[in-house]
């Protein structure tokens, strides 16, 4: 009888250490909003790692996801999530509905053209990120003065599954 209880008992604590260390890691959350459909439908779940270290958040085409104070169409002070397009040393600009980096079109995750409007070409320095919703009709991204320009250190972490 002692040794099913103390089985029991180390049995409960390790998988307390295991759900707390997973919880330290990951980040569960529900997808709100359409502005990253097709990819991220509304209503979709979505885990975030949240130890992704800096260069792995910056890389061109990853999503990931951060917090925004910001009144949108997913809520105010909301968990955004959105594609990253460009970031520390590239340039952005929007010209005739069409994203620029690095003097290339960048029509990546784009379900259909859209009009956008022109942006002057901003220069990413270190740790900048400009982050896009796959859904070019929503402009909660950093088109949008109040999201702007994001801090990969602001960033939750990346999205690793949906």
């Amino acid at each position: 009888m002692f040794k099913k209880t103390v089985l029991y008992v180390m049995s409960a604590i390790l998988g307390i250490g295991v759900a707390f260390a997973l919880s330290w890691l990951f980040m569960l959350t529900t997808v709100m909003g359409s502005g990253m459909e097709p990819a991220l439908p509304d209503g979709s779940k979505a885990l975030i790692f949240k130890e992704a270290g800096i260069g792995e958040i910056s890389k061109q085409g990853n999503v990931v996801a951060f917090w925004s104070d910001v009144y949108g169409e997913e809520g105010e002070g909301s968990i955004l999530i959105r594609r990253v397009a460009a970031s520390e040393g590239d340039s952005v600009e929007i010209r005739e509905d069409v994203l620029y980096v690095n003097g290339k079109p960048y029509a990546a995750h784009m379900k259909e053209p859209v009009h956008m409007e022109d942006m002057k070409k901003v220069s990413l320095r270190a740790n900048q990120l400009f982050l896009m919703s796959d859904n070019r009709k929503s402009t909660m991204d950093s088109r949008n003065d109040a999201i702007g320009i994001v801090d990969a250190r602001d960033c939750i972490g990346k999205i690793c599954f949906n």
